[in-house]
């Protein structure tokens, strides 16, 4: 503990107690920054500044009086800019500020709503947080006693199910316990008939009854309920009706919902009363694992406890039920069979057989194959050379390094540094998926299987040995990995087995040797004519693997399989599991391009995502005409939520979209994943309703060999923010969200929910105390990431609205625009991009300018070739304009956007064309995702990473660049000090800002930081002896005050200068604040006057810099008609 001084003198054990101090800070490697505390005095702190002049270190002091406090740093390693930023306003912004404030000043009730509070506030409005319960919650129906009805023609159907037979036992254990599991196959009629059972049931009983059945996606809700309502020969919205985001089609006697997790959810956000009224739940495909059904699934093991008269009964596709049954105290199951037929399975090995798929690329590496195979000897005999003997194995390994790294310094920068980043992973998380992934970019990159990683030269072979990864050094011995290499503490392959225990790995390798040994022997009159190969399956599989990339889908193959099934037979429709929306857009396109097809005109193509419009989706279920077949596009929708009953062909990509988290670097990705094996499982199930089934699997046995058994549950992989939101609205307000999370079936991390709790404080979603502020839960409605629901409600207030909400659905998606593969094609799609940013240093201008084309050009017939020529996803495209219906309808619902005068979409978009105010809503959403240019060494900081670069996408990035080096000379003409950004990514010590945008200190000043800020956020620097001020120019001549907005964020301006700031921000923090109360309200005059006062400040000083305003940004969209809703985050809509 460092002492305290009252004296002016200092004593000889405070000087070596603050030397001993910086002594430690000096040899500790893992602390770049240390802060003395506030109650040293002036002289104290004078003397460890020149202290830390002397050691090589930085210091500097901030604050004033007994809040003075000096922080010490290394030059290399700390996130601190030596320099403050600075604001200097011009006259005609100082003018419109004091205007403002003569006119409109901050009145007492303003000033203490923009305190911090001291003590646990009441709760929010009842208005507002009974306006997010509202919205999309079941109606307060009675129980009633059920009408007979039934469709007569039909009542075959429905007792050939196979569910049928398991009617009696099923009504018997759900009347007996609190909660049921049931397994039963897709199809047997669970989801159709199991409600029904027990509408029939208490008909026959005159007892009265209301059911809810919960589906994960909109789709199965509304199919479902029809189909329901079909059998009992009544229309929908009678005793069968369904309720989803924004569209309900129920009615006061409905006894029966279908619905989505999300609707019941928010049925029980703040009060489950509403369960008094229900007397059974039925959670359909909690096989899934979305993060909603286990949220869904802690308030109902709670409410059975509490509710006595609730059953709740979970159904579920063929999978381990165990944990369900665990989790609600070993509840009873029952298993319902199913009823299909047998389904011919063929892997990527038989399709490339079966189907003749050999491009001639494919063929020139076939014969390369060949000709390796047949010379394997020769490898096997450099093998036993190398070591048998020292002194050759050192000279012929120089040689073979000497070749390898003039191979490695070809390789693109990105592909050393992948290839680095996925040694290091493989090594760490020892999993054989990830050394599966390295191969993967070995074949797709032409890499060689002797790679050495850049810094420690380890090989993959050397890994896998290590780790004891039988199955991959097999592999790579059978490739011809060289088993002589050394990594750079002198380790062999064979070394790494030995060292690490590794018993298999070790005979495997000794085996081969022994192999070589004998081939030797058996090979010294080897003649090409009498050389055996491998099966010619497996030939082609390895061939096929080294020139296509595993990670992107094969179109022209499943193209070739398509016609080879759809012209060689005759009857059966073909489904076709393709991850996402792009991928279905693109096979559709080139279905319909098909001449071949053309000519036959003998189908129907249909397409199947979760969030199409229900109007569309009902003609897949239709029988087609005579002579005609169903071709059907999928997601992982056609998996288990509907069942198309004449599939007799199923091609399954084997892939998915998943979106994955990590809660450490806060980074998200959307990438196409591997299913899992019950996945394929159910996949080959489809192909087996009607008549015997084929399924054909885009991957190789292998491959499905190392697919996980089940996929990981969303609440594992995915942000938690949105469900830390809804905890608070679902348990009592003493609970801390931890402790409700940790009651889910599989519990997410404690890091992981700490991060997100602490990010929703950061973004004024969630106080202190974890209750949900008026602007959390608006958040709750809509249907994105809290951080773009935010930057959605400032541009709402700040009236920008359009512009705004085209970047936010660009950024809820996916990035629009394509990475081509080869080099020169790189460099064009990146030059596409710099041409729709322009000179505004924003790549979120790039993602506005290239929708507002891409709409232009759909709407005049080039969208084609729009697309091809700026590398443009048109399938992305449409998502977005999907994604802004949604939103702009959810808007409209919360009373955002009026339909007409003040406040309608006119009114909220007259800042529109203003670049600057764009800017300044995109600045609040993006808080704290902030960098910070450093003049002074030419670098870019975040408030935790020492360096960051511009990602290689990013139209601020100069592409002549390498990736790894620091533009010093494009950092130093920035003519801002800001930058927002996305999101980073980390490559080797460097970290890399994605989607970036320049932003000036004015916008950062008044858009950052909380809401909510101390009393002592001015602190008036105190006057200093000289020689406290370090030789940094610790106390600079810009000003004499600090305005300080959180722990990073701090301006040093003059003391009027930051009055007015502070003023200006506090009139727009009250007015936001408002409108989150009162969202139906009408602008006033004075609220009026300060959007009007803001704009003319950031515009002013925006000028003031020299940053150009582009023209048309303001632009309305164009009416586009799309034929889904977009799957933006899978939110509480779903």
């Amino acid at each position: 503990m460092l002492c305290h001084r009252k004296s002016d003198k200092m004593g000889e054990d405070t000087k070596i107690s603050i030397n001993l101090t910086i002594k430690k800070f000096l040899e500790n490697k893992d602390h770049n920054e240390f802060e003395f505390p506030s109650s040293y005095t002036a002289k104290e702190r004078a003397f460890i500044h020149s202290l830390a002049r002397k050691v090589g270190l930085k210091s500097k002091s901030r604050g004033r009086g007994a809040n003075r406090f000096l922080t010490i740093y290394k030059r290399e390693g700390s996130t601190i800019v030596q320099k403050d930023a600075s604001i200097k306003l011009q006259k005609v912004s100082r003018q419109a500020i004091f205007n403002l404030i003569k006119r409109f000043p901050l009145d007492n009730k303003e000033r203490r709503d923009l305190l911090p509070p001291i003590e646990r506030e009441r709760s929010i409005d009842h208005d507002v947080n009974n306006c997010c319960r509202a919205m999309g919650r079941l109606n307060n129906s009675i129980p009633q006693v059920p009408s007979l009805k039934t469709n007569a023609d039909v009542l075959n159907f429905r007792n050939s199910l196979t569910v049928v037979s398991k009617k009696k036992e099923l009504l018997d254990m759900i009347e007996n316990n609190s909660c049921v599991v049931i397994i039963g196959e897709t199809g047997c009629g669970k989801t159709t008939q199991i409600p029904q059972f027990i509408l029939e049931d208490y008909q026959q009983k005159k007892q009265p009854c209301r059911i809810i059945c919960t589906q994960p996606r909109r789709l199965s809700a509304v199919s479902v309920a029809e189909r329901v309502a079909f059998e009992r020969d009544e229309k929908i919205g009678q005793t069968v009706g369904y309720q989803i985001r924004l569209e309900s089609r129920v009615a006061p006697k409905t006894l029966l919902t279908y619905c989505t997790h999300g609707v019941l959810l928010r049925t029980l956000m703040g009060d489950d009363s509403a369960l008094a009224m229900i007397t059974h739940i039925v959670v359909d495909e909690i096989h899934e694992r979305d993060r909603f059904c286990d949220f869904l699934l802690i308030a109902l093991k709670d409410a059975v406890a509490k509710y006595r008269t609730l059953r709740v009964i979970l159904m579920s596709a063929t999978i381990d039920p165990s944990i369900f049954v665990d989790y609600f105290n070993k509840c009873p199951l029952v298993s319902i069979p199913g009823k299909s037929f047998n389904v011919d399975v063929f892997y990527l090995e038989d399709i490339l057989k079966m189907t003749n798929y050999i491009t001639i690329e494919l063929s020139r590496q076939k014969d390369s194959l060949i000709a390796d195979q047949k010379n394997s000897s020769i490898s096997c005999n450099e093998e036993k050379l190398f070591l048998s003997s020292d002194k050759e194995h050192h000279l012929v390994t120089l040689k073979k390094e000497d070749e390898f790294k003039s191979h490695q310094i070809e390789l693109d920068y990105w592909v050393i540094e992948e290839m680095d980043k996925l040694i290091n992973k493989a090594w760490l998380s020892g999993k054989e998926s990830e050394f599966i992934e390295i191969l993967n970019l070995m074949h797709s990159e032409n890499i060689s299987i002797n790679y050495q990683h850049s810094h420690t030269s380890v090989t993959l072979l050397m890994i896998s040995a290590g780790r004891g990864s039988t199955k991959v050094v097999e592999k790579l011995l059978k490739y011809g990995a060289n088993l002589n290499l050394r990594s750079c503490n002198n380790w062999t392959a064979l070394d790494w087995a030995q060292n690490m225990n590794q018993t298999a790995c070790i005979q495997l390798i000794e085996m081969h040797v022994k192999k070589c040994d004998s081939m030797l022997v058996k090979n010294d009159n080897l003649q090409s004519e009498n050389f055996t190969f491998v099966d010619e399956s497996q030939q082609l599989l390895e061939v096929y693997n080294q020139m296509y990339n595993s990670e992107v889908i094969d179109y022209d193959l499943i193209l070739k399989l398509l016609l080879n099934i759809h012209l060689n037979t005759s009857t059966g429709s073909i489904l076709i599991f393709l991850p996402g929306y792009d991928d279905i857009i693109t096979m559709k396109e080139k279905i319909i391009a098909e001449s071949k097809l053309l000519q036959a005109s003998r189908y129907n193509l249909f397409i199947l995502h979760s969030n199409m419009q229900t109007s569309d989706q009902k003609r897949v279920f239709k029988p087609t005409n005579q002579g005609s077949r169903k071709i059907i596009l999928s997601t992982n929708i056609a998996e288990t939520s509907i069942t198309i009953e004449d599939v007799v062909y199923v091609i399954d990509s084997g892939k998915i979209k998943e979106k994955s988290f990590d809660a450490i670097s806060g980074i998200s990705t959307l990438r196409a994943n591997w299913i899992s094996q019950s996945c394929a499982e159910q996949r080959k199930g489809r192909a087996g309703r009607c008549q015997k089934g084929v399924c054909y699997r885009l991957y190789s046995s292998i491959q499905y060999n190392y697919m996980q058994l089940y996929q990981t549950p969303e609440i594992l992989r995915l942000p938690l923010h949105e469900l830390c939101l809804y905890s608070k609205q679902l348990t009592s307000t003493n609970t801390p969200i931890a402790e409700f999370l940790e009651k889910a079936i599989e519990p997410p991390s404690n890091i992981v929910t700490r991060n997100a709790v602490q990010f929703l404080k950061t973004i004024d979603a969630l106080d202190p105390w974890e209750d949900v502020t008026e602007l959390g839960c608006h958040l709750l409605d809509l249907p994105i990431e809290p951080r773009l629901g935010k930057m959605l409600l400032y541009a709402v207030v700040l009236k920008c609205l359009d512009p705004i909400l085209t970047i936010a659905c660009s950024l809820a998606y996916k990035d629009p625009f394509i990475i081509p593969i080869s080099s020169s094609q790189k460099q064009a799609a990146l030059s596409a991009r710099k041409e729709f940013a322009a000179s505004s240093y924003s790549d979120h201008m790039a993602l506005l300018r290239a929708f507002q084309v891409w709409q232009n050009a759909r709407a005049n017939g080039w969208e084609k070739l729009f697309c091809e020529k700026h590398f443009v996803s048109a399938a992305v495209m449409e998502m977005i304009v999907g994604t802004r219906t949604q939103l702009l309808g959810q808007l409209r619902a919360s009373g955002f956007v009026k339909a007409r005068g003040p406040g309608d979409i006119r009114d909220l978009n007259s800042n529109s064309e203003n670049w600057a105010v764009v800017k300044a809503a995109l600045t609040a959403g993006m808080y704290p995702n902030l960098l910070r240019v450093d003049r002074q060494h030419s670098q870019l900081r975040s408030q935790k990473e020492v360096e960051v670069n511009f990602h290689p996408s990013s139209t601020l990035k100069d592409f002549s660049k390498t990736c790894n080096k620091i533009d010093a000379k494009l950092v130093s003409s920035l003519p801002c000090e800001w930058i927002i950004y996305e999101e980073l990514s980390r490559s080797g010590r460097l970290c890399h800002a994605k989607t970036v945008t320049l932003v000036n200190s004015i916008t950062v000043a008044l858009f950052c930081g909380p809401t909510r800020l101390p009393m002592d956020v001015i602190q008036e620097a105190e006057s200093i002896p000289e020689s406290e001020s370090d030789s940094e120019a610790d106390e600079s001549n810009e000003g004499t005050t600090i305005l300080k907005l959180d722990d990073w964020i701090a301006f040093k301006l003059d003391s009027s200068t930051a009055q007015l700031i502070l003023h200006l921000r506090q009139k727009w923090n009250a007015l936001f604040l408002r409108r989150m109360k009162n969202p139906n309200k009408v602008m006033t005059q004075h609220d009026e006057q300060v959007i009007k006062t803001l704009t003319t400040v950031i515009t002013n000083e925006e000028q003031a810099l020299g940053l150009q305003q582009p023209l048309g940004i303001g632009q309305r969209p164009r009416p586009l008609l799309v034929d889904y809703y977009p799957a933006t985050n899978k939110r509480l809509e779903d």
